[in-house]
C-alpha cells in the first residue's frame, strides 16, 4: 500500500493573485458588489463626521451666545457707550468668549479699565482698587474663578449707582468672598445681575436630551443600512459563487484545497470591503464638510471641526467594511469550499 504524500498548499500570494484576477474578469459584478460597501459606509461616516462637524459648530454658537449676551447686558446699563468708562476685574481664568465681549465692548467706543486683564491689541487702563472703579458705569466681573478677592461694597466704591455684572457661569458653581456666598443684601443699594444662571442649565438640559434622542435614532438608522449592506454583499458573493461553479470544481480536481477555496472568496471580499470603505469613507466626509460649510463658512467649519476625531472616525468605518464584508462572504465561502467536483464539473448555469 502506498503512502500518501504531503498536500501542497499554495502560498497566500498565489491565493491573492487568482483572487484579484477573478476580480477584473467579473469587475462588473464587483464594482456592482463595491457600491453597495460605498453607500453603508458613507452613510455611516456620513452620520459620525456630521456629529462632529455639528458638536463643533454648537460649541462656537454657545461661545457666540454667551459673547452676545454679555455684550448686550453691559450695552443696556450704558445709555450712550461712547467715551463711557467701566471698570473689568478679573477673577480666575478667563475664557475666550469673555476675552471677546471685551474686544467687542472697547470696539464700540468704551473705555475700559482693567485689573488683572491684558488683551493683545486693546489699551485698557490698568487700575488697582480704590481707583479701578472711581466713575465707572458698570464693574463687569469676569473670570471663572470661584472665590472674588473684595467685598461688593469696596468693589463698588465711587460709584453712583452701584451695578455689578458678572459673567460667572453659576452652573459651575457660584461666586464666594472669604469662604462665603458672595451674596448682597437688599439694603446696599448694589445691584449684581448674572450673565448665566439657571435659565442657561435648563438649556443645556433641553440640548442634552436632544442629542441623546438624536444618537439613538441615527443607532438605528446605521444598524439597518449596514445589515443591508451586509446582505447585499452576501448576495452578490453567492452569485459569484454560482457562476463559478465549473471554476470551483476545475481548481479541484487540480488538486486545489477546499481551504483555499475558501480563502480566494474571503480575500476578494476583503478586496472589496477595502477599496468600498475608502471610498465610502471620503465621500462619508466631504458630503456634511460641504453642507455644513455653505450653513456656517468654509473657514469656519475647517477651522473649528477636530481632525483627530474624523480620522479615527474614518479608521473605525474603514475596519468595519472590511470585517463586514468578509463576515458576509464567510457563508459563500464555505458553500463554494464544501463543493464535490465531479457535482461542479456537471452544473450548467
Amino acid at each position: 500500500m502506498e503512502a500518501i504524500g504531503r498536500q501542497v498548499r499554495l502560498p497566500m500570494g498565489t491565493a491573492m493573485q487568482i483572487a484579484l484576477q477573478g476580480i477584473k474578469i467579473r469587475l462588473g459584478r464587483a464594482l456592482v458588489t463595491i457600491s453597495g460597501v460605498v453607500l453603508g459606509i458613507a452613510f455611516l461616516m456620513n452620520v459620525l463626521a456630521g456629529s462632529h462637524i455639528s458638536t463643533a459648530m454648537k460649541k462656537n454658537e454657545d461661545l457666540q451666545m454667551k459673547e452676545d449676551m454679555m455684550v448686550s447686558l453691559v450695552k443696556m446699563q450704558i445709555e450712550n457707550p461712547k467715551h463711557q468708562q467701566i471698570a473689568v476685574l478679573a477673577v480666575g481664568p478667563v475664557t475666550d468668549y469673555e476675552r471677546k465681549a471685551i474686544v467687542t465692548l472697547y470696539k464700540i467706543g468704551l473705555r475700559i479699565r482693567a485689573d488683572g486683564l491684558q488683551i493683545p491689541g486693546l489699551k485698557l487702563e490698568p487700575a488697582k482698587l480704590p481707583a479701578l472703579t472711581a466713575g465707572a458705569e458698570v464693574v463687569l466681573v469676569i473670570g471663572q474663578g470661584d472665590d472674588c478677592p473684595i467685598p461688593p461694597n469696596i468693589l463698588t466704591h465711587g460709584m453712583k449707582q452701584p451695578v455689578i455684572l458678572d459673567s460667572k457661569d453659576t452652573t459651575q458653581g457660584e461666586r464666594t468672598y472669604a469662604g462665603k456666598p458672595y451674596s448682597i443684601p437688599v439694603t446696599s443699594g448694589i445691584r449684581r445681575e448674572l450673565f448665566f444662571g439657571k435659565r442657561m442649565a435648563d438649556e443645556k438640559t433641553k440640548i442634552e436630551k436632544r442629542t441623546q434622542q438624536q444618537k439613538f435614532r441615527n443607532f438605528w438608522i446605521v444598524t439597518i443600512s449596514l445589515l443591508v449592506t451586509i446582505i447585499g454583499i452576501a448576495n452578490a458573493m453567492l452569485m459569484s459563487v454560482t457562476e463559478r461553479f465549473k471554476e470551483i470544481g476545475t481548481m479541484k480536481c487540480l488538486g486545489a484545497l477546499s481551504g483555499f477555496i475558501r480563502r480566494l472568496f474571503l480575500i476578494e471580499s476583503a478586496v472589496i470591503g477595502v477599496v468600498g470603505s475608502v471610498v465610502g469613507v471620503l465621500i462619508g466626509i466631504l458630503f456634511p464638510m460641504v453642507l455644513y460649510s455653505f450653513a456656517y463658512g468654509f473657514k469656519n467649519v475647517f477651522s473649528a471641526v477636530s481632525y483627530g476625531h474624523l480620522g479615527v472616525s474614518s479608521l473605525e468605518c474603514l475596519i468595519a467594511g472590511t470585517i463586514l464584508s468578509v463576515v458576509a462572504a464567510i457563508y459563500p465561502a464555505t458553500i463554494a469550499a464544501r463543493m464535490i467536483p465531479a457535482m461542479a464539473l456537471r452544473t450548467n448555469v
